[in-house]
């Protein structure tokens, strides 16, 4: 697939495919950030500590796989996760929810996760990425999937 500068209609340019992967860095940033914190009240709890210091890890990882693809696409990655994240993060006191509701805790966690997921496929199905920016971005999307699903299995117990 040829990626050009010029915007014409059916054709994908570069920034297409830096503004789709910005948008998806955004939210990779929350879920980083929200399984750091996490992680950091979890102490309690050791399993839940590890699975989200481990979750943080693959998540920064990610993230700077997709940050340098749209380096060398000529862009400016994003580095700063959204508003919404930011106010979710700030409702959400995972000391007091794993203390009081660890279902709670559990099926937020995957919501975030399913929305993840979804907010990638809709990147993926757009038609708006170059074969790496694809490939990167079906990587973090099984990333994603599979956070929801080990979240809902814990949550069913």
């Amino acid at each position: 697939m040829d990626i050009t500068n010029t915007p014409t209609p059916g054709v994908l340019t570069k920034e297409d495919t830096i503004e789709e992967l910005n948008d998806v860095t955004r939210l990779m940033i929350d879920s980083y950030k929200g399984y750091k914190e996490a992680s950091e009240e979890a102490d309690d709890n050791f399993a839940l500590k590890s699975e989200f210091a481990q979750r943080a890890e693959a998540r920064s990882q990610l993230i700077g796989q997709v940050q340098q693809h749209v380096r060398e696409l000529g862009g400016e990655p994003s580095t700063h996760g959204t508003m919404r994240g930011a106010v979710h993060r700030g409702w959400v006191n995972f000391a007091n929810v794993f203390r009081d509701d660890e279902h709670g805790a559990m099926s937020s966690v995957a919501n975030g996760e399913r929305f993840l997921a979804s907010r990638i496929e809709d990147c993926i199905e757009d038609g708006q990425l170059d074969a790496a920016g694809k490939s990167l971005l079906q990587k973090a999307h099984q990333d994603a999937v599979s956070a929801c699903r080990t979240f809902e299995a814990r949550d069913d117990r």
